[in-house]
């Protein structure tokens, strides 16, 4: 996929930036129960915009008793990105 197939399928919805957004606050790694909590998204919508996320490798699952998802820290959109949510003021932080 090139530069511009990806950035249009990580930004490609509304749904797909509030998970970015809920993601690059927090540290930890999140259960689709608390995405929703964070992004009030339907869980079927967070489960098809996950799963666009981890196909271009933006967003890292792994199993535990549940799914829990992380951003890929060391993945470079992912580096520019959050360093312009934070910039503009779309999160208050974000944790390297």
């Amino acid at each position: 996929m090139n530069p511009v197939e990806t950035v249009e399928v990580g930004l490609g919805s509304i749904g797909r930036v509030k998970i970015l957004k809920a993601l690059t606050e927090e540290p930890r790694m999140l259960t689709i129960y608390a995405l929703q909590k964070k992004t009030h998204l339907k869980r079927e919508d967070i489960k098809r915009n996950l799963r666009d996320l981890k196909s271009i490798g933006w967003v890292n699952e792994s199993r535990i008793a549940n799914s829990v998802y992380s951003l890929n820290r060391d993945n470079e959109y992912i580096q520019h990105l959050a360093t312009f949510f934070l910039n503009v003021g779309y999160v208050e932080e974000h944790v390297y």
